[in-house]
């Protein structure tokens, strides 16, 4: 019972947080000109305040630090990791800097990449890093070895940009964060880990307190400082919860296509628009209408009703990674194949569907 109520008080203070830091970010937004200004390739056609990442951060922060006000199992528990946590705050404040000087004076995409290696490169030296993944066919991890860096940047790296990149219309970022860290906090209590709990329920409260004010018509954008800041926290904290490492809280994680599965909304609009972009031969930093909320803008969907969509379909992958989660190796193998074959014949039939809508109009 003690856990239900920290854990609801946790979402409380973090919603209650962020739903009243949100006005004051669009305040201090006007006040130091971070503004997103219209041009032809955006939807929105008044310009709008986008330092909302303050307010998300804040709202994650700020429960954090009230679990050391009391004193029960959890909060015991909580800060047997406080070097852990400090670290992800401390790699989540440079993250948000990083956004809020591009949200305010711009930055060069190529150094705005170098940078986010750089900060990637500081948490795997502080511990968050992929040591091994799940062997789904024998007994023994598959031991990364000097592997376990570049892929732990990839994944730190990929994971922010991508959720960067999805936040193209209204709410979209802050509604699926929030169904990727609600299905990552379902997981970590069914596996029993309350760090990991309060860290995603922190983030949940965070979307839910910001998303009033984001939703169409928004008041405020995410902006750099939101989307950025959100996708380093998604990614540290999918690495102690679904990979194998030396500072995960997690007794048993499941094989990597689980994370690949949760995440695979932001990763996969990444990929293919990344492979589109090199297939026409310009640079991958280019900005261009190929995401996935751009296409179902094309095919006449209203900014609510591509949001909705995008939400339901990372809800169907976040209840299918909880279903995973649960489940033997072997079975999460059978599964995870079978969601490969469906996923990539249901792409190849949405892009056909996709073509001949457009040669009709």
């Amino acid at each position: 019972m003690i856990h239900h109520r920290t854990y609801l008080a946790v979402l409380l203070i973090s919603a209650v947080t962020s739903a009243v830091a949100t006005p004051l970010a669009g305040l201090l937004a006007k006040r130091l000109g971070a503004m997103d200004l219209p041009t032809p390739r955006k939807i929105h056609r008044i310009p709008m305040p986008r330092l909302g990442g303050v307010a998300i951060f804040l709202g994650f922060c700020l429960p954090l630090g009230c679990l050391y006000l009391v004193d029960n199992s959890v909060s015991s528990y909580f800060r047997n990791f406080e070097k852990l946590t400090a670290s992800l705050v401390f790699g989540a404040v440079l993250m948000l800097g990083l956004g809020i000087y591009d949200d305010c004076r711009g930055v060069n995409a190529v150094k705005k990449f170098l940078v986010q290696i750089l900060i990637a490169s500081l948490l795997y030296l502080l511990g968050f890093r992929i040591d091994a993944f799940t062997d789904p066919f024998g007994e023994r991890d598959i031991q990364l070895g000097l592997m376990g860096f570049p892929i732990t940047i990839i994944w730190i790296v990929g994971v922010t940009n991508s959720i960067n990149l999805l936040d193209g219309i209204d709410g979209l970022v802050a509604g699926v964060t929030l169904i990727i860290s609600a299905s990552l906090a379902v997981i970590n209590t069914l596996t029993g880990s309350a760090l990991l709990a309060l860290l995603n329920l922190s983030l949940v409260g965070a979307c839910l307190g910001f998303l009033p004010s984001n939703k169409h018509p928004a008041k405020i954008f995410l902006g750099d400082s939101g989307s950025l800041t959100i996708g380093l926290i998604l990614s540290c904290i999918g690495i102690i919860s679904l990979f194998k490492t030396g500072t995960s809280s997690v007794a048993d994680t499941p094989i990597f296509t689980v994370p690949l599965i949760l995440f695979g909304l932001p990763l996969f609009d990444t990929a293919r628009v990344m492979v589109l972009r090199l297939l026409a031969g310009v640079s991958i930093f280019q900005a261009d209408k190929e995401h996935v909320h751009h296409r179902l803008l094309d095919l006449g969907l209203s900014q609510k009703q591509t949001a909705w969509t995008l939400y339901f379909i990372a809800s169907s992958f976040g209840l299918l990674s909880i279903f995973l989660a649960q489940l033997q190796l072997g079975h999460q193998v059978k599964l995870s194949v079978l969601f490969g074959f469906v996923s990539f014949g249901s792409f190849l039939v949405w892009r056909l569907g996709l073509k001949s809508s457009i040669k009709r109009d």
